[in-house]
C-alpha cells in the first residue's frame, strides 16, 4: 500500500464519501422540505392575498373618484356611460372599438388615438378576458368603463410593454361596430 496510486485512490474515496449530506442530513433535508400539497396549499394562499390587495386598490380607486360601477360575478367592474339600441355583442362576433388602456395610477398604456381602433373576434381572441367579458354587456354605440383585475387582464407577468404583472387595467371603450354574421 505504499504505492502513491492506492494512496490518491483512497483519497479520493474518502473525500468522495465525505461531500455530501449524510443519510440523516438527508432524511433531515427531506423532512423539512414541504410536499407537494403544502406547496400547492401555500401557493393558493398567497394568490389569495395578493387579490385581496388588489381588490382592495380597486375599492380605492372607485371611492376615490366617486365611481357608481356594477361587478360581475368575475370581478370585473363596469359601467355603460352611454346606451343605445344597437346591434347586441355575442360570442364569435367580430367588434370594432376606440379605447383607452390606463392603469390605476393613471399612466397611459395604449389608445386608439396612437394605435387605431382594436378589432377582434369576442371568444377567440388573446385581448384580456375581462375585456371580452365588458364587451359582451355592450351594444353598437355605446361607451363603457372597465376596470380589469389583473387575473382577467394580463396576470402576474404583465403585458412585457406598458403593463406590469399584477396590475389592474381601466378602460374606456366606444363599440364602434358588432359585425352581422
Amino acid at each position: 500500500m505504499n504505492n502513491p496510486t492506492h494512496l490518491l485512490l483512497i483519497l479520493i474515496l474518502f473525500g468522495a464519501n465525505s461531500c455530501g449530506p449524510s443519510t440523516t442530513e438527508r432524511e433531515t433535508m427531506a423532512t423539512q422540505q414541504p410536499n407537494s400539497q403544502e406547496l400547492k396549499e401555500s401557493l393558493i394562499q398567497q394568490n389569495r392575498q395578493l387579490i385581496a390587495e388588489e381588490i382592495e386598490m380597486i375599492d380605492a380607486y372607485v371611492e376615490r373618484h366617486g365611481l357608481k360601477l356594477d361587478t360581475t360575478s368575475t370581478g370585473l367592474r363596469y359601467k355603460i356611460l352611454e346606451k343605445t339600441d344597437g346591434r347586441e355583442v355575442r360570442l364569435m362576433k367580430d367588434v370594432t372599438l376606440s379605447y383607452t388602456a390606463s392603469l390605476l395610477n393613471g399612466n397611459l398604456c395604449y389608445s386608439s388615438d396612437t394605435s387605431g381602433q382594436l378589432s377582434f373576434t369576442i371568444g377567440q381572441s388573446n385581448q384580456p378576458s375581462g375585456l371580452q367579458e365588458g364587451i359582451l354587456k355592450m351594444r353598437q354605440g355605446e361607451k363603457a368603463i372597465f376596470i380589469v383585475p389583473s387575473y382577467l387582464g394580463y396576470g402576474i407577468t404583465g403585458d412585457g410593454i406598458c403593463i406590469p404583472g399584477s396590475t389592474s387595467i381601466l378602460y374606456r371603450v366606444e363599440l364602434e361596430k358588432v359585425s352581422q354574421q
